[in-house]
């Protein structure tokens, strides 16, 4: 067993440095199966036969090698996974942006349908009472508007006024606290 353990080691390492620098970063499943693999195949290559050395240095190669080419099919599978997950997002998002053309297309053509009913049938009575509406309604919000910023000015100023009410009444009981000798 002294002699199985170095070759063991070498050869793990063989393998998963081959699988490094062969398949990078996004091979991590052939790496994790190719390094599994070994293991495995070093322990059943130890334990099968005689236990030699010959024994074990095949089992973890022949491990190493079968674990990569499944660690390699699950890498292919996720990546077939992500490519179509990336489509169907891809056909989600231009049915979205159909969606929404659709609808304002739609939005346009019933304005345009409504202005088209409003000219048939509008007449230059029509258009001054609109107008003399429309200025009505401009007018009272206008007033409104002047009122509404009226009464905030006239807030404003109260609470001014008693926030210094405030601090007179501080100022007055400190001095006469000052007066007093009590300070």
């Amino acid at each position: 067993m002294q002699k199985i353990l170095p070759f063991f080691f070498l050869s793990c390492a063989l393998i998963f440095s081959g699988c490094q620098t062969t398949g990078g970063s996004g091979n991590t499943g052939r790496t994790a199966g190719a390094v599994l693999g070994a293991i495995a195949g070093g322990i059943a290559g130890n334990n099968m036969g005689d236990g030699s050395d010959t024994n074990v240095v095949a089992g973890v190669i022949l491990g190493g090698v079968l674990g990569g080419m499944a660690g390699n099919q699950y890498d292919k599978r996720r990546e077939a996974l992500g490519a179509a997950e990336a489509q169907r997002q891809y056909e989600y998002e231009q049915e979205v942006r159909e969606q929404q053309k659709l609808e304002e297309e739609i939005e346009s053509l019933e304005k345009q349908r409504a202005r088209d009913a409003i000219a048939n049938s509008a007449t230059k009575s029509d258009v001054a009472a609109a107008e003399r509406e429309a200025a009505r309604v401009e007018a009272e919000l206008s007033a409104k508007r002047k009122a509404f910023e009226e009464s905030q000015d006239r807030a404003r100023r109260i609470q001014e006024a008693q926030e210094r009410i405030a601090q007179a009444q501080r100022d007055l009981k400190e001095l006469e606290a000052r007066q007093g000798g009590q300070y």
